[in-house]
């Protein structure tokens, strides 16, 4: 079931990760065909006068190749942290879809953030995410706080986080990166490189799937026939009635199928809608 917020954020991180495994490999295909250059003095701007933007760059190829060879863990810091946006975004977006759909369940958006927003959503819906996977998620944001606040420094909660993290989860971690989770001692460098970036793309996928199959049992059909009907709303094309009504029907089938909402639970919708 993919609604169309869920939809955007698959279609972000699928975007997202392209873009940053992009730059990792133009870094270091950049790299490899500079070594053709080795032992030139001449400046990147010399060398490659036709290249846009190339005096912003402008180094011997020497200085070039040290800065593209390093560039992984640069681009890790700047991916982690987006990466990680995208998760709280749709999460703070299913809680206010349950904030206006399930009774009693109070202001789950006032407050929510990385650090918490998946446990609002656990209390909201009585449902628990994977242990594991969540802890691995707070591990890496807690990494990743020492890049914000830090100067990518280990500081005592992430030395404490590091240390404490159960063998369940560190195995976990192993098999999705196939490298250990670091420990760090109090003012070590923080690992933010491909290991981390591969790892929190892997949980924030799983939790993010995770969270939708819960949202999908917890709402009534009548408010994901609403959403659905919202959904067609937002996206629908030109057509007389008997051809949007067609559109409606099909791309419910196509995004919301394991509901199997029915031409009945949609005319509702369209209903309370105002939509004749």
């Amino acid at each position: 079931m993919q609604y169309l917020a869920y939809r955007e954020h698959q279609r972000q991180r699928v975007q997202t990760n392209d873009t940053m495994m992009g730059l990792l490999a133009g870094s270091k295909l950049a790299s490899q065909t500079l070594m053709l250059t080795e032992g030139s003095k001449l400046l990147m701007s010399e060398i490659f006068p036709g290249v846009e933007h190339i005096r912003r760059f402008n180094l011997t190829t020497e200085k070039a190749r040290e800065v593209l060879e390093d560039a992984e863990e640069l681009l890790g810091v700047l991916a982690v942290p987006q990466v990680m946006a995208l998760q709280e975004h749709l999460l703070v977006g299913m809680l206010e879809i349950l904030q206006g759909n399930v009774p009693g369940v109070g202001n789950l958006v006032s407050g929510a953030k990385a650090a918490n927003v998946h446990e609002k959503f656990e209390s909201a819906t009585g449902s628990s995410f994977t242990p594991e996977t969540l802890s691995l998620f707070h591990l890496i944001r807690t990494a990743r706080n020492t890049h914000i606040h830090s100067g990518g420094k280990a500081n005592k909660a992430l030395v404490d986080a590091a240390s404490t993290a159960e063998p369940p989860t560190r195995e976990v971690w192993t098999l999705v990166t196939k490298t250990a989770f670091p420990t760090y001692g109090l003012g070590d460098k923080v690992a933010l490189n491909l290991p981390e970036l591969i790892g929190i793309l892997a949980i924030t996928k799983r939790l993010a799937e995770e969270a939708n199959s819960i949202l999908q049992q917890t709402l009534p059909r009548s408010t994901w026939a609403d959403i659905a009907v919202a959904d067609w709303l937002e996206t629908r094309g030109l057509g007389n009635k008997d051809q949007q009504n067609k559109q409606l029907y099909g791309q419910t089938r196509m995004y919301y199928g394991p509901l199997k909402l029915t031409v009945q639970d949609l005319e509702a919708a369209k209903a309370r809608a105002g939509i004749p």
